[in-house]
């Protein structure tokens, strides 16, 4: 499948920018070689004026592309808020990052476009990296912080608002590795991130950066998606393509009149119903809470603050309390359409064609009627069905409410 255009633009920048990262690094190292040699003062960089030796190129860092928390002017150079998150010095840690880039970024430019794509990615970096540099900044100020920070040079904001937006998608399945005897739910992927990156940082200061980025994408992006991003609500959105209310009004004196076949239906602007244009904005589904990214016993403790903070800002009218009730009804018809979209992924990778009959070839060639009942019973093909007819009169009922 083709590449989308956000995607291939932030793979060739990724590749570009780490490339051109490390040439500058090492010319730079060379240049200080030579100097050094010819005991030329004046070119002699400022960690080698104080130390007496050259520094390695790993501790060098290219001030128009990177940045230090506390130390480089970001005002002057605002662009190394950005050209910091396309940059990976690791190459184990720049193959990872082009891959999940390439799958995921892949996979959810085709569901969201190119406008919100490129609108989440760059909440993700931008925030995510004026955060670090005011936390940092901050604990300066403070008298906290008694070393200079690790240069920011990861794109790990971005790779955890991938994994948030993934988790949104699809909670329930699992990544297998090993052939199968090591299962990962797709729910708990920015969780190992955290704690991995956290990890890291207690054997290595260069992770420090990593594992702040980490939480500053994870907090974005689940913000992001649960309240402002537009129809990321797909429950409700898929139930119908408005939201019908009643004034309440008119709500004794409505009656539904039976209309005549031979009449032409019209529009009365004194209807009782009414449409609301407004826009779905965030996905209130319970599936979406903050709770539901933890495993079991770190769940309920998050699910008992959560439900705090929930309260006090429902209380002062911050947030509508009311738009989080459809979540907790609605769990089988969120399941179907994750099972929906990772039939779509499948059928693209596949390469189906969509000529009628396409649907009816079997994946098994030369298989009789018998042995492919037998298959499709094993695969799940009936309880598709019946899942589908489930979820269609869920649908269906829940339309008519709204309608009565």
């Amino acid at each position: 499948m083709k590449v989308p255009k956000i995607t291939s633009i932030l793979l060739v920048a990724l590749s570009a920018i780490s490339v051109l990262n490390f040439l500058l690094k090492y010319y730079t190292y060379f240049v200080l070689m030579v100097s050094s040699s010819k005991k030329t003062a004046h070119e002699v960089n400022n960690i080698a004026e104080e130390t007496g030796e050259v520094p390695h190129p790993h501790e060098l860092y290219v001030p128009l592309l990177t940045f230090i928390p506390t130390k480089s002017p970001v005002l002057t150079r605002p662009w190394v808020l950005v050209t910091s998150s396309l940059i990976e010095e690791n190459f184990v840690g720049l193959t990872m990052s082009f891959f999940t880039i390439f799958y995921l970024g892949k996979y959810l430019e085709n569901i969201w476009g190119h406008k919100d794509y490129s609108y989440f990615i760059a909440c993700n970096v931008l925030i995510g990296n004026l955060m670090v540099y005011t936390l940092f900044y901050t604990c300066s100020w403070m008298g906290q912080l008694h070393e200079v920070p690790p240069v920011v040079v990861t794109p790990m904001a971005v790779i955890m608002g991938f994994f948030v937006a993934i988790k949104q998608r699809i909670p329930s399945h699992y990544l297998l590795f090993f052939k199968g005897n090591v299962r990962v739910k797709i729910k708990y992927l920015p969780f190992l991130l955290i704690v991995s990156s956290f990890m890291l940082s207690l054997l290595s200061e260069e992770f420090r950066i990593s594992f702040h980025l980490s939480i500053n994408g994870f907090i974005i992006s689940w913000v992001y998606l649960r309240f402002f991003k537009e129809g990321s609500n797909e429950v409700q959105s898929y139930l119908l393509p408005f939201s019908l209310t009643r004034k309440r009004s008119s709500k004794k004196n409505y009656k539904v009149k039976k209309t005549e076949p031979k009449e032409t239906p019209s529009i009365s602007t004194n209807s009782s119903l009414h449409l609301e244009t407004v826009p779905i904005r965030g996905d209130r589904t319970e599936q979406f809470a903050l709770y539901t990214f933890f495993p079991a016993p770190v769940s309920l403790v998050v699910k008992a603050i959560s439900n705090i903070v929930f309260n006090v800002l429902a209380k002062y009218n911050v947030i509508d309390a009311k738009s989080f009730s459809l979540g907790d009804s609605d769990d089988d018809d969120s399941e179907q359409l994750m099972f929906e979209d990772v039939h779509k992924l499948q059928s693209k990778l596949f390469g189906l064609s969509s000529l009628n009959g396409a649907q009816d070839v079997s994946t098994i060639a030369h298989t009789n009627s018998k042995f492919k009942s037998v298959w499709d019973w094993v695969v799940g093909g009936r309880g598709k069905k019946a899942g589908v007819n489930t979820s269609m009169d869920k649908r269906r009922k829940q339309a008519l409410k709204e309608f009565e």
